[in-house]
Parts: structure tokens; sequence; C-alpha cells
């Protein structure tokens, strides 16, 4: 596995697309969570409650989701340039297995999941340190093995659809449009049915944070209003791992099958 690892790292060691997408992620992240609470909602609240523990760790995945889509597309650009460099057929030359290969990218993106929720936790450590009792950090953190889940799913779709499609370009637009499309889908199915579809179960892993209050506040103006059906977060979790499961096996086997 280390040897694996340390063949992925070499591909992206001194690729500048790969450290500049990482970059800006990095500086978006924090700039979009510290964003939302400049925005004035009445249902939203403090600034201090936002920063502050344990409602921190809802509100920093659920910022950090809105940039998953870049690091999808940073996944499609990986595994395209292996396949149109002939990246993979070198390491096989060297003395690889193509088995090896391709699980040599999958520990990557698992690795990189790991990195990106590492970054989103230390973000939020330093805004909940700052803004409320360190003593409830642990309350709730269990939004960022769910942001992990969810990051791990954007990438087995982009890694599924790149091996799919090949064309660095074609796949960059395609994905972006099928996401971009989820939005889309739900109008004429109804949420109720849209979110099973995969990638709209794996978007919907990161809630909005005042969803509740949201919809208190349509009960009160509408007492006849009816609560959309949600499946909840250990079901859509567990649908997620389904799907993350399905996307990685059939990419494995159409790379494995196809030449390289």
């Amino acid at each position: 596995m280390k040897k694996l690892l340390q063949i992925e790292y070499l591909k992206v060691k001194n690729y500048r697309t790969f450290w500049l997408i990482l970059g800006i992620y990095a500086l978006l992240v924090p700039i979009s969570f510290f964003g939302i609470s400049q925005i004035d909602f009445p249902f939203l609240p403090s600034s201090n409650e936002i920063f502050g523990f344990p409602t921190v760790w809802n509100y920093i995945t659920w910022t950090a989701s809105w940039w998953n889509v870049l690091l999808g597309v940073l996944i499609v650009i990986l595994v395209c340039n292996d396949i149109e460099f002939k990246t993979q057929r070198q390491n096989i030359i060297d003395g690889l297995s193509r088995k090896q290969v391709i699980i040599g990218k999958l520990y990557f993106l698992v690795i990189l999941a790991a990195v990106i929720t590492l970054y989103t936790f230390l973000v939020a450590l330093v805004m909940g340190c700052i803004y409320s009792n360190p003593a409830d950090m642990f309350q709730e953190i269990e939004y960022l093995g769910i942001y992990f889940i969810q990051t791990l799913g954007y990438f087995s779709f982009a890694f599924f659809f790149a091996v799919l499609v090949r064309k660095p370009a074609l796949s960059i637009i395609l994905f972006v449009v099928i996401i971009i499309l989820d939005d889309i889908i739900k109008l004429p199915v109804g949420n109720d049915v849209a979110q099973f579809f995969p990638t709209i179960t794996i978007s919907d892993l990161t809630p909005f944070p005042f969803f509740k209050e949201v919809i208190e506040m349509s009960r009160e103006r509408d007492p006849n209003f009816e609560i959309p059906y949600d499946m909840g977060t250990v079901m859509r979790s567990i649908l997620s791992l389904l799907y993350i499961a399905g996307f990685t096996l059939i990419g494995f086997f159409a790379l494995k099958r196809r030449d390289l």
C-alpha cells in the first residue's frame, strides 16, 4: 500500500494544477464560511453560535460541501490524465500489475478525502475554540464523518465518470453539468423520489443547517404545510456507501478490462 501511494504522490508532486485546485479549495472554505455570518436571515443564528461548538460542525461541513464539485473536477483530471498520457501503462511496464495500478489510485482517493476532511476539521476547530467553550467540541462532531463519506462519494463518482468518458475536457463538462442538474431533476419527480438518486443522495448528506427553523416558520405561516419525506441521515449515509461501492467497482472493472 505504501509503495502504491508513493507512486501516486509522485504523479502529483510537481503537478501545479493539483496544488492550485487544493489551494483554491483551502481558501474558499473559510472565506465562504465567514460569509454566511454576514447574511441577514431572520432565522440565522448569531456569529458566535455559527462559529461556536457544537453548531460549527454542521455549518462548516455544509459550507465545505459547496466546493466538493471542484474537488470532483480535480479527480476527473487526475484519472483522465493517467489514461490520456499512458501513465498507467508505464506503471505496468515498470512492474506493477493492472490491479495494483487501479487500487493505488483508489487508495490515493481515500487518503485525499481524509486529508480534505482533516482540513475542514481544523478550520472548524479554530473557529470553535475562538467563539465558544472547547469543552463542547465533541458534540455533533459526527458531521465530519458524514462529510468524509460525502467527499468520498464525489471522488468515487468522478473516478467512475472519468473511466467511462476518458476525455478530460468532455468529462469535466459532463461531470459538472450532471451535478448542477440535481436541483432541476427534483422539479419533475419531486424531492421524495429525487433524494434516492445517487448524486442527490450524496450531495444531501450535509444538511442545510437551519432546515428545522425553515420548517417551523413554514408551519407557522401555513398550518396545512406538509413536511417533505426525508430518509434520514443514517439511511442516507448507508445508501451513499452503497453507491460509492457501486461506482468504485464498476470503474475498477471497466478500467481493468479496457486498454490502457
